[in-house]
């Protein structure tokens, strides 16, 4: 009888989580749980009944996992990644979704419009550590140009663009912003004042706030979910751009009514208050009240022009590469001829142009940065990309020897 009652008792447990199961919204997300459990409780509120069930993993992660055949249900995709959504699209895995949810498609990348759409956005800018710029009697830093400064020497924070969907938006801001050959400049010479290269965007935040670094660039949303009496102060740059949140359906859904509903309530009235709040830390698309303490900066940010995703997408896999190939895996070779450079210079009181030039040039042109069948072939054929990439190694370590060998022989 006993064995019969822990069975029934065990079978009618299971019954119940299936029940769960099958009421709950299966919303896969690159944010983080704490954001996501907000939401989760935003929701609850108005549908009591119906769960969130998260799936919380990196951009490569669910990239994997929602193009694989037998996936399980899910329902919903939640991220800032541009590139996993254009991925999704391209493997045919997203849905397309009515007009009413695509009003604000101005900020979705033309190709992502019809299975896509925008719920909130970002903008980009420098954490610094007030502590230590007072110890170090440094001004707040306000533009790229102020972290070149020598007086950041080591106490610099980035994440790769290969680990940091955001950074690598970042980057490609600049490189828009400034052009193939400044851009690319500006951060060769800004890896002198690297200390490393973060493996996560919000190890960022979490170092420089920990004093283990001066500043770090980064994306605002860790910067909104700190308190205004923190250690951490954070400044946009000058012409951040709006980077978009984005959300959409998955093939797989079994909810799909459900998976429009929670849409159009991230897109209504409620939800982008809820979306503005430090739990979740964006910036809501729609108009905030002017006499809110952020409308300022949201106002500036959605007026910036906007990045041209046709070309951050098509050179994805060049600019990440390019990134690593100069900077990650070279990074004490390059402090240190920085290092030798700039002690040589002291020594002789003048700048030596021709070996900066050396130390910042690139394996390759703006117009072949954006040749579509180079970069065709660079993505879709292994061989070629690898010898690309041993070229690109090599020019870079003959840079560092030549500058290196310049400095020893004046």
């Amino acid at each position: 009888m006993r064995k019969f009652i822990s069975y029934f008792g065990s079978l009618l447990g299971l019954l119940l989580t299936l029940q769960v199961q099958a009421k709950s919204l299966v919303i896969a997300t690159s944010f983080s749980p704490e954001t996501m459990n907000y939401i989760q409780n935003e929701w609850k509120e108005i549908y009591p009944e119906q769960h969130i069930r998260l799936i919380n993993r990196t951009v490569s992660s669910l990239e994997r996992l929602l193009t694989q055949p037998n996936i399980e249900n899910v329902d919903l995709v939640l991220s800032s990644s541009p590139f996993l959504f254009q991925q999704l699209q391209q493997q045919q895995v997203l849905l397309s979704l009515p007009d009413h949810l695509q009003q604000h498609d101005k900020w979705v990348p033309l190709q992502l419009r019809q299975t896509t759409t925008a719920v909130a956005f970002s903008g980009y800018g420098i954490f610094y550590n007030k502590k230590l710029l007072k110890e170090r009697n440094l001004s707040i830093p306000t533009d790229w140009n102020s972290l070149l400064h020598p007086d950041y020497f080591n106490s610099v924070l980035m994440s790769s663009p290969s680990r940091s969907g955001s950074n690598h938006i970042m980057l490609e801001m600049l490189l828009q912003q400034r052009g193939w050959n400044e851009g690319w400049t500006d951060f060769l010479t800004l890896s002198r004042n690297f200390s490393l290269i973060s493996s996560r965007s919000f190890n960022v935040a979490d170092k420089v706030k920990a004093g283990l670094a001066v500043a770090g660039m980064s994306i605002d949303t860790y910067a909104l979910n700190q308190s205004a009496h923190s250690d951490v102060g954070f400044v946009y740059f000058p012409h951040s751009i709006a980077s978009p949140t984005f959300v959409a359906i998955h093939r797989s859904s079994e909810h799909v009514e459900d998976a429009m509903a929670f849409i159009a309530f991230l897109l209504s009235e409620r939800g982008q208050k809820m979306v503005a709040a430090r739990n979740f830390a964006k910036y809501p698309l729609n108009s905030l009240d002017a006499q809110d303490s952020l409308y300022m900066e949201q106002q500036k940010l959605l007026n910036e022009p906007l990045l041209d995703y046709d070309r951050l997408l098509a050179r994805e896999y060049l600019v990440k590469k390019l990134f690593d190939v100069a900077i990650t895996f070279r990074l004490a070779q390059l402090k240190e001829a920085w290092h030798a450079l700039n002690e040589k210079e002291k020594k002789i009181g003048k700048k030596l142009t021709a070996l900066r030039a050396e130390l910042t040039a690139m394996p390759l042109s703006e117009a072949q940065a954006n040749d579509k069948n180079f970069l065709a072939q660079l993505k879709n054929n292994r061989t070629f990309a690898l010898a690309q990439e041993r070229k690109w190694a090599e020019f870079f370590q003959g840079q560092i020897n030549k500058v290196l060998l310049a400095i020893e022989e004046q």
